[in-house]
Parts: structure tokens; C-alpha cells; sequence
């Protein structure tokens, strides 16, 4: 069975928005390109123009990896494992069913405890029903798979 996939980024990507990222991204990489072909050797090869030129090179390779779907973040829920990508810099982590020991649902946050360390994913408060959906399909999941759901109120444990 395919999973459930969630978007944890702060904005909702469409085919339209990717498109425009990487258009955008390659007129980016054109401009430095131009730029750097008629600052260099110049009077105007100063070190300030050198500095937005690296800047605006930085801006069309993420807009070009951003509209390809490399920076997304986000969480496919399936029958049998969670994939989760929390940020850009980190690989995807995938947790089985027999992996995971616990998972602690909190008002903003996830935490899914396995035997060799715990994994906190903050959700935030940009979209509550976005988030609540997210809870429901984990839950869901730890009931179907036999995993031990804890909710927790305020995140505080108390004895």
C-alpha cells in the first residue's frame, strides 16, 4: 500500500509554484553567468560585486533544488513504516513497525522513541488542522502496528 504523504514545510508547493522556482532559478544561473562575463577583468571587479555574484549563484541553485522537490520536508505514513523528512540537511528516516518502541503526541510535536534514540518533529501552529491530520494518521498507525502511544498536554513529565 502507498502511504499518506504530509507536507511539514511552513507553505503548500503546487505544480505551478515548482515550475516558476526552477524558471526563476535558471534565469538566476543565466544572470550570474552574464555577470560574471563582463565584471571580470573590469574596473567593477571589486570584491563586493564578487560577493553578490556568489549570492546570486546560492539563490539559483536553491530555487533550482527547491522547485526539483529537494528541500521539501515532509512524512509519509504507510502501512508498515514512517518515512519522515524533518530538514533539508538530514537524509530521510524510516521507522518499521518493529523499530519503533513509542511515540509521544504533543499539542505541537511528534516524538517517536525506538531502542537506539528518540526523533522530536515539531509541527507548529501555521496549520493546526494540517498538524491534527498528521496526529491522527500516527495514531492510527501505533494502533494498527500495536505501538504504545503516549499524549502528553504540556510536554512536561511529571512522576
Amino acid at each position: 500500500m502507498i502511504g499518506k504523504r504530509f507536507n511539514i514545510d511552513l507553505y503548500e508547493t503546487s505544480r505551478l509554484g515548482r515550475v516558476l522556482r526552477i524558471t526563476l532559478g535558471v534565469v538566476c544561473l543565466i544572470a550570474t553567468g552574464w555577470f560574471i562575463s563582463s565584471i571580470r577583468g573590469t574596473e567593477a571587479s571589486t570584491a563586493s560585486s564578487w560577493i553578490a555574484t556568489i549570492f546570486l549563484l546560492a539563490v539559483s541553485f536553491w530555487l533550482i533544488a527547491s522547485g526539483l522537490g529537494y528541500t521539501d520536508r515532509y512524512i509519509i505514513i504507510s502501512e508498515q513504516e514512517i518515512t519522515l523528512k524533518k530538514n533539508i540537511i538530514t537524509s530521510q528516516v524510516i521507522y518499521n513497525a518493529a523499530n519503533l518502541k513509542r511515540v509521544e503526541l504533543m499539542p505541537l510535536s511528534v516524538i517517536f522513541i525506538t531502542e537506539t534514540g528518540r526523533l522530536v518533529l515539531k509541527l507548529g501552529t501555521y496549520y493546526p488542522e494540517h498538524s491534527a491530520s498528521i496526529m491522527e494518521a500516527v495514531e492510527e498507525f501505533c494502533s494498527r502496528n500495536k505501538i504504545e502511544v503516549m499524549l502528553t498536554e504540556t510536554g512536561i513529565k511529571t512522576d
